[in-house]
């Protein structure tokens, strides 16, 4: 039992993304944030209503063995809980509409579907949605059946769920958090991306890159940069900015106890951001369509933005996963 309980561990930790050995506490910051945003339920509320193992068939009524675990589910949103590809979608008699995400050695199918949203061979990422929960197929009533295969022999989800909530519980015992100061993304983008189009329109600031910087530097608005000062962007305060008089706090860095910018509320922070990218310094940025985030994002990064080695690719993959790109082309047909 405890071998298996070490190799199902290993297997799921091979599903986190790798990341460097946290020298301060901006990298340990972006190490949890990373570990919190890999892993996701695979529904906003977990109840179980049939665990995995033996039991009677409800529709004979006779012993046998239940393959997955059932949770309940009245035509939600599905969610997928690790990044991965769909390896394959389609019905059958039994499982009805399903998915089927390939997530490292593991494949994990979402089963009675009312829809799909995804198609095979699709990239996913934890959280997104994938499709909504339904009755169909060999099912009594609405609600999710998931089901798991570690190196294609059959596994208990169970165990997933529970890394989920382990995940998530060391990360916000390491941030500092509390679990609801830790935004969901939608909630995040949904808040946002109204203000980033807006600038986008004034400006020519892909609505992607406004809202993945965002996204990014503040750990979706738990930093404590964000909360104590409203400051989404991690922008120091330049000299223009004391001699003036204006408000800051010091938080350690690149060094120690550096100054960086207060600001009054969310709105204030995106415009000195756009401010900022109008300037001298971010002049060849300016050269690419309001729709070209990969362009503006190397400008932004080849500009001395930020110092972060990833920092190009951490935002793009968030734009991907969100899709924020979608904000980018509303934003130019309005």
């Amino acid at each position: 039992m405890k071998r298996d309980l070490i190799r199902i561990t290993m297997a799921l930790v091979c599903l986190l993304p790798i990341s460097l050995q946290a020298q301060d506490r901006g990298i340990q910051e972006d190490y949890w944030l990373d570990k919190y945003l890999s892993v996701s339920y695979p529904l906003k509320t977990i109840h179980i209503t049939s665990s995995y193992g033996t039991r009677n068939d409800p529709f004979t009524g006779k012993p046998k063995l239940h393959n997955g675990i059932d949770l309940s589910a009245k035509y939600e949103e599905v969610f997928a809980m690790f990044d991965g590809q769909i390896s394959k979608t389609g019905y059958d008699p039994a499982s009805g509409n399903f998915i089927t995400l390939q997530a490292g050695n593991y494949t994990i199918s979402y089963c009675h579907l009312s829809e799909i949203w995804v198609k095979e061979t699709e990239k996913v990422y934890s959280g997104q949605v994938l499709g909504i929960s339904g009755s169909t197929g060999r099912s009594t009533a609405p609600h999710l059946h998931l089901t798991s295969r570690l190196l294609g022999k059959p596994h208990n989800p169970y165990y997933l769920l529970t890394f989920v909530r382990d995940t998530k519980q060391k990360a916000v015992e390491a941030l500092g958090l509390k679990q609801g100061k830790v935004l969901s993304p939608k909630d995040f983008i949904g808040k946002y991306a109204t203000i980033a189009m807006r600038q986008q329109q004034r400006y020519g600031i892909p609505s992607s890159v406004i809202l993945a910087q965002m996204a990014f530097e503040s750990g979706w608005g738990s930093s404590k940069l964000a909360q104590a000062g409203h400051n989404f962007f991690g922008i120091k305060a330049n000299q223009n900015w004391l001699k003036q008089g204006l408000p800051y706090s010091l938080h350690d860095d690149d060094k120690p106890q550096e100054k960086f910018c207060n600001f009054s509320s969310a709105v204030e922070s995106i415009e000195y951001h756009s401010r900022l990218l109008m300037s001298e310094r971010y002049k060849k940025c300016r050269q690419y369509a309001p729709t070209d985030f990969h362009n503006w994002l190397s400008c932004i990064k080849a500009a001395g933005y930020a110092t972060h080695k990833d920092y190009v690719k951490k935002c793009e993959r968030i734009i991907l996963r969100y899709k924020l790109y979608r904000y980018d082309q509303l934003a130019a047909q309005m």
